[in-house]
């Protein structure tokens, strides 16, 4: 018998609407839910329950994607907060009947149709996913569904001080929620020891890791056109050498600290190398674009969101990936940089040596010489950087969204094992 499954794809929603929100969370969702679509062995659903403001942005999602079409769409939201229950989401995306605009829904019209959708949908599942945040509360009286919980980091309450308050808030009603029924997705070690340090009301029999990978579009690029094209895009001068960094632009990132470096071995090094900083702006990251627009050095560039399929080329044609954040829950940048063949340097600190392992440079990452030393050395030393790359190439194998995928379906498989 199929498992059946209900999957919150509200985030594919949020990142449809604003494109610039296509972080690590997002690539994890999208990924693994194209591999649960493949699974013969399960009914999948999609659910927008995690996030309803963006119920409509979810349709939009679904209607420009034919391939995440197929799972049947339940509890998405109307003006009146119909429960479409077990309907095509083709049917959805083209009936006269349900056209697919955007009405203002009030909270409590919000609250009614989280009400309608544990009322009616959750005694049809075996599972419920919300591979982010939150998740509905359960009748224990039945045994079913089983609510799974993907927890990619406990950054928020660790360091609070990173973060807007009320995304700390969120994430502690969210596990404040968890009881020993529950399971636990998490996708690195280090991840897991602090969520079961945190949370004593977790079974960590329950708590399963399923490590992140790389898209398959990461790959090394020789194309010099094409690496020529993403360059002048970027405004990167044709024959300059450059240190990469891909993140969200906020404090957690430590980016201060690398400009400092960078600005510090400066006089080490060519006069044309660059540091280019790309990324989203995030939280909190107004002092350093000040910072950088009164310095007045035309050797930091900082040209924004980039594009995935520019991507690739960028990670390629860089001298390093420079990466040393205060903290994460995995660490998707210096695995997209590793399975591009670029070598890596980043910080010694939380998942990230479980993710570069010893095929890169592990520094601490509030020790400026350290970072320093770590940069000027691979800027210096060819053999260094060819052993690097290929290293990190290697590596990289370890890694793949086929792997997190099927961890994902015995983990589901265990839970219905276990109450059965």
């Amino acid at each position: 018998m199929k498992l059946r499954v209900l999957f919150d794809i509200s985030v594919l929603g949020a990142a449809h609407a604003h494109p610039h929100s296509r972080t690590g969370v997002f690539r994890y969702v999208d990924r693994l839910a194209r591999f649960l679509i493949e699974q013969p062995d399960l009914d999948l659903r999609w659910t927008p329950y995690g996030n309803t403001d963006h119920t409509w942005d979810v349709l939009d999602a679904l209607r420009s994607d034919p391939a995440l079409q197929r799972p049947m769409t339940a509890s998405l939201t109307k003006r009146r907060c119909v429960d479409f229950i077990a309907r095509p989401i083709h049917y959805l995306a083209s009936t006269h009947a349900y056209p697919l605009v955007r009405p203002f829904i009030d909270p409590c019209k919000k609250m009614q149709a989280r009400a309608t959708f544990s009322q009616h949908n959750l005694k049809n599942a075996d599972i419920i996913h919300s591979p982010f945040h939150s998740f509905p509360t359960l009748d224990y009286s039945r045994p079913r569904p089983v609510r799974f919980l993907t927890v990619h980091d406990l950054i928020p309450l660790k360091f609070p001080e990173l973060f807007d308050p009320a995304i700390a808030l969120t994430q502690q009603q969210t596990l404040a929620q968890l009881t020993t029924r529950d399971w636990i997705i998490c996708n690195s070690q280090n991840t897991r020891d602090d969520l079961l340090d945190f949370c004593e009301t977790v079974n960590p029999d329950h708590v399963v890791v399923t490590p992140l990978a790389a898209a398959e579009h990461f790959t090394r690029c020789t194309d010099a056109q094409q690496i020529e094209q993403v360059r002048q895009k970027l405004h990167i001068p044709g024959d300059a050498k450059y240190f990469l960094s891909v993140c969200t632009l906020e404090p957690r990132k430590n980016l201060r600290h690398l400009v400092s470096v960078f600005e510090q071995i400066l006089d080490r090094l060519d006069k044309d190398t660059y540091l280019v900083l790309v990324g989203a702006k995030g939280w909190k990251i107004d002092s350093l674009i000040q910072y950088l627009a009164k310095s007045g050095n035309q050797n930091i560039l900082t040209p924004g969101k980039v594009d995935d399929e520019d991507l690739a080329p960028l990670y390629s044609d860089a001298i390093a990936f420079v990466y040393p954040s205060l903290y994460e829950g995995f660490g998707l940048p210096p695995l997209e940089a590793m399975q591009c063949g670029t070598p890596v340097i980043c910080s010694d600190n939380s998942s990230l040596p479980e993710v570069v392992g010893d095929a890169g440079i592990l520094v601490d990452a509030e020790q400026p010489d350290e970072l320093g030393d770590a940069m000027t050395r691979v800027y210096a030393d060819q053999p260094l950087r060819r052993a690097l790359s290929a290293a990190g190439m290697e590596r990289a194998q370890r890694f793949s969204w086929q792997q997190c995928g099927q961890m994902t379906v015995n983990a589901y498989q265990r839970a219905i094992e276990s109450i059965e």
